[in-house]
């Protein structure tokens, strides 16, 4: 499912026992915890309302409501940001965070895409310490989309902070983006970088739905 290539990057060095007594905190497998959210974002996406544009906005709450039940936003932000985001107070991270996920949301979820039946394999599971690697195979009719759910233990639950899809790292792929930025400006440049974008992206849907009323 494209979702899940839109939608949605560690160290492996402790030895077994301590990933034994991570994997015992966390009370799931990664596996699990991954098979729990794509559940549930089947189930929601089969709902014929979440495709009504009346509704949107109510749809896309309900996404982040799921979401951040499985993806630690904080996480993903912070590894995007990379180095720079320790420079930052907690007053900017938090900005950031929330402008990097209504971007997300802004990008992605402009229209919000209908479950087609399509099937997920669970091929794999890597634990190493507080992390984990659960890689899966989204099968389309005729097309298999390799995705790689990369999780860490957060207040005993694994939780998502990278979807790589087909290779391609959401992390990385956004950290190269706000590199050009935070290599020549600050943590404030970029907010107003990804805030400039959001802007950007709303007039864009302004002049697309007003062209087809």
């Amino acid at each position: 499912m494209f979702l899940y290539k839109k939608l949605l990057l560690s160290l492996f060095s402790i030895c077994l026992m301590a990933t034994c007594c991570f994997a015992a905190q966390a009370g799931q497998t990664p596996s699990e915890r991954v098979k729990e959210g794509v559940s549930q974002l089947i189930d929601m996406l089969s709902d014929p309302i979440m495709q009504d544009q009346e509704q949107h906005d109510a749809a896309i709450t309900r996404l982040r409501g799921i979401a951040e039940q499985y993806i630690d936003f904080g996480l993903v932000t912070k590894y995007a940001v990379g180095k720079p985001w320790l420079d930052m107070s907690d007053a900017l991270r938090l900005q950031v965070q929330e402008a990097f996920m209504k971007l997300l949301e802004k990008s992605y979820l402009k229209r919000i895409p209908a479950y087609g039946g399509q099937n997920v394999e669970y091929t794999n599971e890597i634990v190493s310490g507080d992390k984990a690697k659960v890689q899966t195979e989204i099968i389309d009719k005729d097309k298999k989309i390799i995705v790689e759910f990369r999780l860490k233990i957060v207040q005993g639950k694994w939780m998502i902070y990278d979807i790589v899809a087909e290779g391609v790292s959401l992390v990385m792929n956004y950290r190269s983006q706000f590199s050009e930025v935070l290599n020549q400006g600050t943590g404030e440049d970029l907010l107003k970088v990804i805030q400039d974008r959001i802007e950007q992206i709303d007039q864009a849907q302004q002049k697309e739905d007003e062209s087809e009323s």
